[in-house]
Order: structure tokens, then sequence, then C-alpha cells
């Protein structure tokens, strides 16, 4: 590995590169010969964002492509807005790698730019609200309620206690209790990670509660869900895993499945990954097959239509991910976030919008892109957010 090329690069990620030490990277990375250096610098990057962002859970399910996708977003939110001199890049012959580094390497000047406070136009906001962050609450057996430490890393329910997912000791658990109904819930502005008794995990949303059971007895695993959570259930044949929420009840025997049932949504939405599930309500029953989606609505009909997985599942990775949502919808994913209360002018922006944008920025930096697309302008007074035409 060239280290001075690894230096170069490094220079460029720390805005720290001359004009001509520009041209050259671009140079380097159209010979396709240096992937080597710049995705070990991509990679290092990856990893500084891990150790400094306390609000992306699970560390080890973020990886490189991740990064990536964040630095190619950051094209389709602000190329339209932005005036760059054109470089004449030669595609001809170039492989299909160096062609996709050189895409990184503009998704990089983009973000770099919109990240530069002197750029003519960064737009401020009076105020700011920072994203939510890894942290729950806990009702002991004794009534008592904890504050989870999100820095832990999760809950874990064993066979003798309830600990960190470190193992650190929260409360024992004796044959008494073996039967008692937990109840962990995330506040607005946190989501968590629960590892329950059978190995089933399950990462719940903001403004999410899950009840279950110190240990799994009888015939099948019961828990109950208010609000969203994703599901990855330990497969048993002979001990059906079932969830209850919001007037359906669905039975998994292993699976991966996303439910998203928070009482100011229209619909309570399950979508599958992985496997298959059951779902009943009080007036239909469907057996749904990865990629599907589930819908319930008030008067208990459901109906199944396919879905991509990514878009119901993109919470969970710590991104906004929205298809032709409307401003309704997109306010309330960013109010449940961000915990804060929005308010509508007499007229509600009737735009719609769809693109990735990471959980882990400040408020402002979800508000200027949505701002940017039209048709909409927002105000921040405390918590609260002000939303225009």
């Amino acid at each position: 590995m060239d280290k001075y090329i690894v230096i170069l690069f490094e220079r460029y990620l720390n805005n720290q590169c001359s004009g001509e030490e520009l041209e050259t990277v671009l140079s380097l990375i159209q010979s396709g010969k240096f992937l080597k250096e710049w995705d070990y610098v991509l990679d290092k990057d990856a990893r500084n964002l891990l150790e400094n962002d306390t609000n992306i859970p699970l560390r080890r399910e973020i990886s490189k492509l991740d990064t990536h996708h964040r630095l190619l977003n950051s094209i389709e939110a602000h190329e339209k807005t932005r005036r760059i001199k054109p470089f004449k890049l030669i595609w001809k012959g170039l492989s299909i790698a160096a062609a996709a580094s050189i895409l990184v390497f503009f998704g990089w000047w983009f973000f770099s730019q919109n990240n530069n406070p002197n750029t003519i136009e960064h737009i401020t906001y009076q105020n700011d609200i920072a994203p939510g962050k890894f942290g729950a609450r806990l009702r002991l057996t004794n009534g008592e309620v904890i504050k989870l430490d999100g820095s832990k890393n999760g809950l874990s329910i064993g066979n003798k206690k309830i600990s960190y997912a470190d193992g650190t000791e929260i409360e024992p658990i004796t044959g008494a209790l073996t039967e008692k109904i937990y109840t962990a819930w995330t506040d607005n502005g946190n989501m968590y990670m629960i590892n329950l008794p059978d190995g089933t995990t399950v990462w719940l949303n903001a403004g999410s509660q899950l009840d279950f059971p110190a240990k799994f007895t009888g015939e099948h695993r019961l828990v109950s869900l208010k609000g969203e959570a994703f599901f990855k259930v330990a497969k048993n044949k002979s001990l059906p895993f079932i969830v209850e929420s919001k007037g359906q009840r669905i039975e998994v025997l292993g699976t991966k499945f996303n439910i998203n049932g928070y009482p100011d949504e229209r619909t309570t939405t399950t979508t599958l990954v992985e496997g298959s599930v059951n779902i009943t309500s009080s007036k239909s029953k469907f057996l749904l097959k990865p990629g599907q989606q589930a819908l319930l609505d008030n008067a208990g009909v459901l109906a199944v239509s396919e879905a991509d997985t990514t878009l119901a599942t993109a919470w969970k990775n710590n991104k906004f991910v929205f298809e032709n949502d409307d401003i309704q919808s997109v306010m309330r994913k960013i109010s449940r976030w961000y915990d804060v209360e929005v308010v509508y002018d007499a007229s509600i922006p009737n735009t719609t919008f769809g693109g990735k944008i990471s959980r882990s920025q400040n408020v402002s930096a979800i508000l200027r892109i949505l701002e940017r697309t039209g048709g909409v302008h927002f105000k921040v007074q405390g918590k609260k957010i002000y939303v225009s035409k």
C-alpha cells in the first residue's frame, strides 16, 4: 500500500488539498490503480464515524458500503443547488470499481461542500436540535423504572439475570419471577435493542413499547408491541413466536419482519423480510411471503401488497427513507426521532418527498434538504418545528 497516496486521499477528505493536489487525487482515482488505498481511507473514516457517533447503536452492522451510500445520496440532495467547475472524466475503459470510486469522490466533494460553513448557500436556523440517541427505560419487578444506559449496546434477558449486552447485571431472575412480564420502552428521541430469552432480537424505534416475559413458558412465545419494531425471531418449530400489536396477531416460527403500529398512523404496516408469518385481524387472515407488506386499517381489514423492505427497515440502520411521502408523514417520523412538536400553518403543503437521509444529523440538516425541494418552509423555536408553504 502506497502511504503517500493514503496521506493524499486523507488530505482531500479533510478539505486540506490544494488545487493541484485535487487534480492529482482525481487522476489517481481515474487510473483505477489505487482502489485499495481509497477503500482503506473510506474504511478508516467509517470507523471514526462509529467511534464518535453514539446515535448508531448497531455498530457492527455498519460497513463501508453504508458510507458509500451516504456519500452518493448527498449528490442527489445537492447537485441541483451547487455551482461546480466541471471535470473532464475519462469514462471509456474504466472498470466498474474505478467508476464507482469516481462517484464516491464526487460524493465526498459535495458532502464537504455542504458541510462547509463558508458555502454561500449554507442555511442556518436560530435553533437546532440534536438527533435521537440509543436508550430506553425498563420497569423492574418491584415497579421501579430505570433508565437504560445507551452506551451498553442493548438489553439481554438470560436464564438467571437481566443484564446489558456487555454482561452488566440489572436484575437477577429467580424461579418466582420467570413468568413476570417486563415492560421496556423508548421515549421519542430514543431507539434500543433487546435480546429476548429465546435468542430473538428486537429493535425498538422511537416512541415504542415492548412487553415480554423473563422466560417463555407454555405453548408459545408471546410479546406485545406498541409503536414500531424490527424482529429477528430465533427459530423454534415447537414454540411459535407471537406478536400482538394494534388489532392484529402475528405468528411465526423464525423470521425477520418489521411492524409499524404507531397510534397516530392511519394503518398498521407489517413488512416481511425473511421467512413467513401468519397475520390475523378481527376480519382478515393472511400468510405473508418475503417482500410482502400487510396494511391493517382501523376497521380491522387487511390488505397485502408487494413492498420494498429496505424502506420499511431503514430506521433500524439510522436512516430516513421517503418515497412519495406527504409532509405529514415525513414530519411524524422527524417528530418521533428528534422529540419535537410539529405545528402547521393554516394550510398544509401538498408537496411529496422522496430520498434517503441519515438520522445521525441535527434536524437543521434534514430541514435544509426538505426545503430545497420547494413548496415547504420551516422555523425551529425551542422544541417546536413550524411548517408552512
